[in-house]
C-alpha cells in the first residue's frame, strides 16, 4: 500500500458517521480498487457490528413510558399528530389539477393576460408548496425507501 493510499485511508477513518467524503478521497477511491475494497469492507463490518444494537424495545415499552413520565410528567398528555392518509393527499392533488383545468378552459373566454399570469404563478407556488409539504410530512417513508435501495445496491455489488 502506497503512502497516498495510507493517507486516504486515514482521512476516511477520521470522518464522522455519514459525513460526505472529500473530493480528493472520492477521486482516489474511484481510481484505486484496493482502497475502494477496504472502504466497502469497513462499511459492511460497521453495519454488522451495529446490528445487535438495533434490538426493538417491545418488551420494555411500559418501562420506557414510566421513565419518560418521570422525566416529563406531560409525556403522554401531548397527543401525537396523526399523519394524513395517502387518500387525502391524492384527493387534494386531483382537486388541484381539476381546479387548474377548470380555470384553463374558462380562461379561453377571458382576454385578461394579467389574470392568467397571476393564476399560473399562484398555481405554481401551490404545487411547489404541496410537494414540499408532502415530502416533509412523509420523510420517514422516503428515508426508509432510500435506505432499502442503498442496502439493495450494496448487496448487488457484493455478488
Amino acid at each position: 500500500m502506497s503512502t497516498t493510499c495510507n493517507t486516504i485511508m486515514n482521512q476516511f477513518l477520521e470522518l464522522d458517521k455519514n459525513q460526505p467524503l472529500p473530493l480528493k478521497t472520492t477521486l482516489h477511491l474511484l481510481t484505486c480498487k484496493e482502497c475502494r475494497t477496504q472502504v466497502r469492507l469497513m462499511t459492511m463490518a460497521e453495519k454488522h457490528c451495529k446490528e445487535p444494537l438495533l434490538v426493538s424495545a417491545e418488551d420494555s415499552t411500559q418501562a420506557i413510558i414510566s421513565l419518560m413520565q418521570k422525566i416529563d410528567p406531560n409525556y403522554l398528555l401531548e397527543t401525537p399528530v396523526a399523519p394524513i392518509s395517502m387518500r387525502r393527499w391524492i384527493v387534494c392533488g386531483i382537486a388541484m389539477i381539476l381546479g387548474m383545468l377548470f380555470f384553463v378552459f374558462h380562461s379561453i373566454y377571458l382576454d385578461n393576460m394579467a389574470l392568467n399570469i397571476t393564476f399560473y404563478c399562484f398555481f405554481a407556488c401551490a404545487i411547489s408548496a404541496y410537494c414540499a409539504i408532502f415530502v416533509g410530512s412523509n420523510m420517514d417513508f422516503f428515508v426508509k425507501k432510500i435506505e432499502t435501495l442503498h442496502e439493495h445496491n450494496l448487496a448487488m455489488k457484493n455478488l
